[in-house]
């Protein structure tokens, strides 16, 4: 488990060289630099928590960042604290509940041969502490001048493992307790969706998901014809993705997928998920059906990142439990409410969710039973680049609703 404080509050992801072969951009300045390094914190509870005054420490300068007054960090929320924001840059921007705090500093601060990340609440006067590149543990007690004399540890702390320039140290998931170190910085999530214009298998034929309203029937790969429970639309401006490219989408040509699939061009956002079944998910997965990112798909042929224009007009479509459905005939994923889906649902999104009857809804804190094993990053690139070299489909023939 991992180690927290004030009831659920982990350090989730360290970016520790920004400018190195790999270059990230986190103000998007248009120059990758040292002060685009980053620490963030993630609420791992089912409550908001109050992070007020909660203290980032480091052993070459001591307190570098309180939280101010009235940091309140919702529930599978992220807490972003930026080295230094450069001219002509901006905090990143992430979902609902997501917070972005500029620490001011005009050198870095992050040791890139090896450091620790010390995270302090003085209401408690307890730390968490996490290390990365073989530094070994420090007592901040003992070893930082002006740290708490009488703190306690929480956890025993964690080991992040080894940083790749250019690529964070992140968990394998919000709050997981193991680490990854060769996927993009991801300072807050993207929206899980459809764009207009898709259309949706139906039992009376595939129908455009715009022209879609609550209690229609949608065809699903596992359990027949389900009801709609809720559906929203939302746009993404081209202002707000060129600002933030992860609010952009993924464009799937027609056949990409193999097996004629999908049956024309299908574009969705970038944490959406398809369905892969083939003999190498099998046996790098264990099991020969996942459900994946469309970010991570990329390497195939035909999937490309798709063109801006005007923006895109995003659907979300939820279903009585996660299903597997059909966009433009390729399987795909119905909305998944887990707990970081619902903290990046926008205001007006979020009210009309908590209007739903409670049957509706899946557990806030648990989330629905996924409808297949959900794989990221870079296990799945890889998989993805050995259907390349083999010529494999990544939709296996036969995936058709019940």
């Amino acid at each position: 488990m991992p180690d927290t404080l004030m009831g659920g509050i982990v350090i989730n992801e360290i970016l520790v060289d920004p400018n190195g072969t790999a270059n990230f951009d986190t103000d998007g300045n248009g120059t990758a630099n040292s002060t685009d390094e980053y620490i963030e914190l993630y609420n791992a509870s089912p409550s908001a928590i109050d992070i007020s005054g909660l203290e980032l420490w480091d052993d070459g300068v001591g307190l570098w960042f309180t939280f101010p007054p009235g940091t309140i960090l919702a529930a599978g929320g992220h807490a972003l604290v930026m080295s230094g924001v450069q001219t002509g840059g901006a905090l990143p921007t992430g979902n609902a509940g997501d917070l972005f705090f500029d620490a001011g500093r005009a050198s870095p601060l992050i040791n890139n041969g090896g450091d620790n990340v010390v995270v302090y609440d003085p209401a408690s006067d307890e730390y968490i502490a996490a290390r990365f590149n073989g530094d070994p543990f420090d007592n901040p007690v003992t070893d930082y001048p002006g740290f708490s004399p009488t703190a306690t540890q929480s956890g025993s702390g964690e080991n992040f493992g080894n940083d790749i320039d250019g690529f964070s140290i992140q968990r394998d998931g919000d709050g997981a307790a193991t680490f990854v170190n060769n996927e993009a910085p991801s300072p807050g999530t993207t929206n899980v969706c459809l764009t207009k214009g898709t259309t949706v298998s139906t039992p009376k034929g595939d129908i455009r998901v715009e022209a879609l309203r609550a209690g229609d029937w949608i065809n699903t790969l596992d359990h027949g014809p389900q009801p709609i429970t809720w559906i929203f639309a939302f746009h993404r401006t081209a202002a707000e993705i060129a600002q933030d490219s992860r609010q952009g989408a993924i464009r799937i040509a027609r056949g990409a997928l193999g097996n004629g699939l999908p049956h024309r061009s299908l574009t969705v956002s970038r944490q959406h998920r398809m369905l892969v079944r083939s003999p190498i998910a099998a046996r790098m997965f264990a099991t020969a059906e996942i459900l994946v990112h469309a970010k991570d798909l990329a390497g195939a042929d035909g999937v490309t990142t798709a063109p801006v224009l005007d923006g895109f007009l995003f659907f979300h479509i939820l279903l009585p439990r996660h299903e597997v459905i059909f966009a433009n005939g390729a399987p795909t994923e119905s909305l998944y409410l887990g707990p970081a889906t619902l903290t990046s649902l926008s205001p007006n999104a979020r009210k009309e969710l908590d209007a739903l009857p409670a049957a509706h809804k899946p557990d806030p804190t648990t989330g629905p039973e996924p409808a297949r094993l959900l794989a990221k990053g870079a296990k799945v690139r890889q998989m993805v680049k050995r259907h390349q070299r083999n010529a494999l489909a990544l939709c296996g023939a036969g995936l058709i609703a019940a």
